[in-house]
């Protein structure tokens, strides 16, 4: 696959400091891809108590936020499209990635926890159990200086995360095309929740031969999951390495980064919403409230990138 894949990105803006690092590494990812940049930021007519005045204030500040960003993105050598939608944040930034035929959003994030959080949700969060296309979200962690000075290239590390189920395809695909535009190292890691996945199976009354058959079921499958993305990347001509760790599956993953000093994490969702998923949470979105790096999440309905599946499978 090639750097063509990724053709225009969405960054959200809000003129926030996680929002500017966000903005950097939208600028700095593009660039290395040759993408087109869409810096769009959504003006809320819906905020209680705001005025007419406010609104019209708000419409203003936007205007000048985006057209100075996209100034910015051209003097860099980008092409730039700037845009002000009003209405509420998330839908309208889905509205315009539809609009633009984009193939990324950007978004950056506080990574607040807690139980505000869990039940308010972020645009963030929003976005990544609603949108089709992957969506990179930036920790506040991430400076904007950091962002936008980044080179993405032959040093550039990612992490790809896989349980190897149909749902963590597109994501697999995506990790494996990016890492190949980018000329990047791959490293694949699947998570073996051994004492999680024991104590979910027969409410813990399980016989010793029955806990080793599961273990090693479960061993079997992180192989087998990380064999499928070697495969893939070795397909490709990605330079790749992968390994099977243990622990909680989110804790595991952000450890691993930390540890083997990855740029960028890439993790799958079902994009399952409601009560079950707001209470349970999934990897992908405990993943992004506990990362201090960027992390590229992609929906199991993604198409982005994805495309090239026949040709990786044939060897093209």
């Amino acid at each position: 696959m090639d750097d063509s894949r990724i053709a225009d990105v969405v960054v959200a803006t809000d003129g926030s400091d996680p929002a500017a690092a966000a903005v950097g590494t939208a600028f700095s990812l593009a660039s290395a891809l040759d993408a087109g940049v869409h810096p769009c930021t959504v003006v809320n007519p819906f905020v209680i108590g705001r005025t007419v005045a406010d609104l019209s204030d708000a419409r203003e500040e936007a205007e000048r936020r985006v057209e100075d960003l996209a100034e910015r993105a051209r003097e860099a050598g980008l092409d730039a499209a700037p845009a002000v939608r009003e209405g509420r944040v998330v839908a309208e930034l889905l509205a315009h990635a539809g609009e633009t035929d984009a193939d990324l959003i950007v978004v950056g994030t506080h990574g607040r926890g807690g139980a505000r959080r869990a039940l308010l949700g972020s645009v963030a969060e929003k976005l990544i159990r609603t949108a089709d296309v992957p969506v990179l979200v930036v920790p506040a962690a991430v400076r904007e200086s950091e962002g936008a000075g980044r080179e993405w290239g032959p040093d550039t590390r990612v992490l790809l995360a896989t349980d190897g189920s149909d749902a963590a395809a597109p994501a697999e695909r995506v990790g494996v095309g990016l890492a190949g535009a980018l000329g990047a190292r791959l490293v694949a890691v699947s998570v073996v929740d051994e004492p999680g996945t024991v104590a979910n199976v027969g409410g813990g009354l399980l016989t010793e031969e029955t806990i080793a058959a599961v273990r090693r079921a479960l061993d079997e499958g992180a192989d087998e999951a990380v064999g499928r993305v070697l495969d893939r990347a070795s397909e490709a001509g990605v330079d790749a390495e992968g390994e099977v760790i243990g622990g909680e599956p989110s804790r595991a993953i952000r450890g691993y980064a930390a540890d083997t000093d990855a740029d960028l994490i890439v993790v799958g969702t079902h994009g399952r919403g409601g009560i079950r998923r707001i209470v349970l949470g999934s990897v992908a979105e405990r993943v992004v409230r506990g990362a201090d790096r960027p992390v590229l999440v992609v929906p199991a309905a993604a198409g982005t990138l994805a495309e090239d599946e026949p040709a990786a499978e044939s060897g093209g």
